[in-house]
């Protein structure tokens, strides 16, 4: 049986689109969030961790609107976002704290 990549294409929603769908629920924004702190704590790769926040965040509204509530400039905001700047604990955990999220340490 011969694979039909054009056929497979059709029939198959972008990752995107699909992230995207799911998204719009609570507890997989807070289950995305867990994960990617998770695979931060492993990698330390910071910028997919400001990036999950990113997608969070413009799921539920503005960047700008987001930004006037934590009271941090949304050019920061973006800054952070882009992996220009690593952001200060305080930042993070007002950013978290916005979305519903608190952090335990055991």
């Amino acid at each position: 049986m011969e694979l039909n990549i054009d056929k497979l294409k059709e029939n198959t929603i972008p990752y995107d689109e699909l992230l995207d769908k799911h998204m719009l629920d609570m507890e997989f924004q807070k289950e995305y969030l867990n994960l990617s702190l998770e695979e931060y704590l492993s990698d330390g790769d910071f910028n997919k961790f400001f990036k999950s926040l990113e997608k969070v965040i413009k799921s539920r509204e503005s960047i700008s609107s987001f930004a006037k509530k934590v009271n941090i400039e949304r050019a920061n905001l973006y800054t952070l976002f882009n992996g220009e700047k690593i952001p200060r604990l305080d930042t993070i955990a007002k950013i978290l704290k916005e979305l519903g999220y608190s952090i335990r340490v055991a």
